[in-house]
């Protein structure tokens, strides 16, 4: 197989699983926050982002590009199980979060800094 081809294969991959016996959506929504937290999503993107503003640039590694990519095939993989599991009306209740609480605390932390911009940016009353 060519090596331009190698990186396609990570994104076609999760298409193809979903049709194998052993596929769960709800298991394979599980595995994706066992394995990211909303922090390292978000430092991934960042990282995503820097190299679509540098492209043409010498500025990562191989390693770090299969990074992104297997990133992206994980990506990829949950928002097809958020499909199905939307689209089979699947019960989500039995889905268990090793890293909710991480998530809920940068929630929590996003909020505070969300309602003090908010309150510094309040219209002035004119009197």
């Amino acid at each position: 197989m060519k090596a331009i081809y190698e990186d396609l294969l990570h994104l076609d991959r999760p298409f193809y699983e979903i049709h194998e016996d052993s596929y769960d959506p709800l298991k394979c929504i599980e595995n994706f926050w066992d394995h990211y937290s909303l922090v390292t999503i978000r430092e991934n993107l960042y990282a995503l982002d820097l190299k679509c503003k540098t492209l043409g640039e010498a500025t990562e590694s191989k390693l770090e590009a299969l990074q992104q990519t297997l990133f992206l095939s994980d990506i990829l993989r949950a928002l097809i199980a958020y499909f199905l599991t939307h689209s089979r009306h699947l019960d989500t209740g039995q889905i268990r979060l090793s890293a909710l609480e991480a998530n809920l605390e940068e929630i929590r932390l996003t909020k505070k800094i969300n309602d003090f911009f908010q309150s510094i940016n309040q219209p002035k009353t004119l009197r």
